[in-house]
């Protein structure tokens, strides 16, 4: 028996969907790009600051500090730039719908697959269609250009009774 307790929680997933309509996640990245801004501009003001001396030690201070300054600037800036969108996949002849996040890698995530029977509800507007998962979360939503496969999706719909 070890002096220490083991535990073992579960890691949440970050690869969620994530709807925030209020447009926080957008006043977040324009605060963190001032912020960039900001040290970046503390990298070069601060080697010609007026009335500073140029002894060593306080030269070693400012190497220290722009160093610093430079590397959050440049943190804050990569953590500013938008999320990359996930992509829906409709695979009609499966009946369902997967969301898939591609982080780079060659291999995209499943983030979420739903069937056709378990949509909550199905919103459709001319061409532009709106999936709905349980406990009314929007799943997808999508446009198709494609009158073929728009008139495949919504027979594959009616089909599910998810709509009229």
């Amino acid at each position: 028996m070890t002096s220490t307790a083991d535990h073992n929680f579960p890691v949440k997933s970050a690869l969620g969907i994530v709807h925030m309509l209020d447009g926080g996640r957008l006043m977040m990245r324009l605060a963190m790009r001032v912020g960039a801004v900001t040290f970046a501009l503390v990298v070069a003001l601060i080697w010609i600051a007026p009335g500073a001396t140029w002894d060593t030690d306080v030269l070693l201070f400012k190497l220290a500090l722009s160093v610093m300054s430079g590397f959050v600037a440049a943190g804050m800036w990569q953590r500013s730039l938008p999320p990359v969108q996930p992509t829906v996949e409709v695979d009609i002849a499966n009946m369902e719908v997967r969301v898939m996040r591609s982080d780079g890698g060659a291999q995209p995530r499943l983030i979420e697959s739903c069937n056709f029977c378990d949509l909550e509800a199905v919103d459709l507007q001319g061409r532009h269609i709106i999936l709905w998962a349980k406990g009314k979360r929007l799943l997808a939503d999508i446009t198709l250009s494609n009158a073929t496969a728009h008139a495949s999706l919504l027979a594959a719909l009616r089909h599910e009774g998810k709509l009229a």
